[in-house]
């Protein structure tokens, strides 16, 4: 007889237990809209409450279950507003090719340039691209063409001068920086 009772209470417990399994899944469920994660945070509680009993017993099982459930939901509402959403995510996440307009309008730019650079009287563009792309320092090539430091600065200014001309003529801004 002392079987059937064991029987009988185990019997028990677990109606019990599928009854608080139940009424769980409709208290989260009714706080979100994905059965998936309403099956997630109800395992997550069941796996709390058996942990939580290794160290230490339950009075009552119904409201510890429904304790952590509620704040399973929280925490799972917490991460939702926390975490980027995918357009966010697009936004954000830096980019290492250049956007096809920028391109165009680089290779614009170049061409232009590179004939401004053409048309440019012979002294001034060699001067510039000596100081300017080579990096060559102005007393240098002073030295070097037998000319002031101040005459020097003089033709980088008018080359940059005629370069932004350029630019402009086409109708796009002439700085430096873009």
């Amino acid at each position: 007889m002392n079987e059937l009772t064991s029987l009988a209470a185990h019997r028990r417990a677990v109606s019990e237990e599928v009854a608080l399994r139940d009424a769980l899944f409709r208290f989260v469920q009714a706080r979100l809209r994905d059965s998936q994660d309403g099956e997630d945070i109800v395992q997550e509680t069941y796996i709390r409450l058996y942990d939580y009993r290794r160290s230490r017993s339950v009075a009552d099982v119904g409201a510890f279950c429904f304790a952590v459930a509620r704040n399973l939901v929280f925490d799972h509402f917490r991460r939702l507003r926390a975490a980027p959403r995918p357009a966010e995510l697009a936004e954000d996440i830096p980019c290492a090719q250049p956007r096809a307009e920028e391109v165009l309008d680089y290779r614009q730019r170049v061409d232009i340039l590179v004939r401004a650079l053409k048309v440019m009287p012979p002294l001034r563009r060699e001067i510039f691209l000596r100081r300017r792309l080579d990096g060559v320092a102005v007393a240098i090539i002073a030295a070097d063409l037998d000319m002031t430091p101040a005459a020097i600065e003089k033709h980088c200014v008018r080359a940059v001068a005629d370069l932004r001309a350029a630019l402009e003529r086409r109708g796009l801004p002439g700085g430096a920086a873009r």
